[in-house]
């Protein structure tokens, strides 16, 4: 758990959530090693939109499982996935881009909408998005469609798509929590079949045994690798302006920001 301050990465997440999404709609998932550490930050959420974890399975679990009771709850749904290792200096500015992509996927359902970054350099480490057309523009937002998405490019690659103005994904992202799901099924059968066992007793007195039983065998799938770099159509991405966004996964980009910040307070 990385800390700011007094505040975790998964308190100013949660806060950055609040200023578009009610707390009631808001769905926590977190695995069951890390709970104690975060009691503070989700105490405040009504039990029930927490989603524990039995083990960490990479993010196409975490994004699946809080899925089943979005879906259970309202099968119309649309999703937000705003992930906690996130640093963002213009958090009003972030969400006002966040919410441009809610309302174009409000108007257009059969897309998946990503939110994309120019960063100020190459950076092999992330994934990157090649943008097609131009299909809409939502208060001064651009959206394109995803020519092609490659995770995780080599430095030469990632150098090529900065200089072609490429995004960088941030792995927010906004859709029908149906099209995510169909997304799964067709796929990755076998993690979405295996999470169907769960979705069978989802809030009976089984649902914790059966988790556990299905996270024990359940492969680990990241969620870029296997669905957005699989198969672009039907992907859409938000040019995100004037919004300093980094990816605390990594203790380098950590400690390079904190310096950059105690440099800006000199100055």
């Amino acid at each position: 758990c990385v800390f700011t301050g007094t505040r975790s990465m998964l308190s100013h997440t949660i806060a950055r959530a609040l200023q578009f999404i009610p707390s009631d709609h808001l769905i926590v998932t977190i695995n069951s090693d890390h709970r104690a550490y975060a009691e503070r930050d989700i105490g405040m959420l009504d039990k029930r939109n927490i989603v524990v974890q039995p083990s960490n399975r990479e993010t196409s679990a975490s994004i699946l499982f809080p899925l089943l009771h979005v879906v259970r709850r309202d099968p119309e749904a649309r999703v937000i996935i705003l992930p906690s290792d996130h640093f963002i200096l213009e958090e009003q500015l972030f969400m006002k881009h966040v919410a441009a992509g809610d309302a174009f996927v409000e108007r257009h359902s059969k897309y998946l909408l990503l939110l994309g970054v120019e960063l100020d350099h190459p950076e092999a480490d992330y994934g990157w998005i090649e943008t097609s057309i131009k299909v809409a523009e939502i208060d001064e937002c651009e959206i394109f469609r995803v020519k092609r998405f490659l995770e995780k490019p080599d430095a030469s690659k990632a150098s090529v798509l900065h200089r072609n103005h490429s995004l960088c994904n941030t792995m927010v992202f906004v859709g029908l929590a149906a099209t995510v799901l169909r997304k799964f099924r067709l796929i990755t059968p076998s993690v979405f079949h295996a999470f169907k066992q769960i979705d069978a007793e989802l809030l009976s007195p089984r649902e914790a045994e059966v988790v556990k039983e299905v996270y024990a065998t359940l492969p680990s799938v990241d969620f870029s690798n296997a669905i957005l770099q699989h198969d672009p159509r039907g992907l859409a991405v938000l040019r995100v302006k004037d919004v300093y966004w980094n990816d605390w996964g990594n203790g380098g980009r950590i400690e390079a920001d904190l310096a950059r910040l105690r440099g800006d307070v000199v100055r």
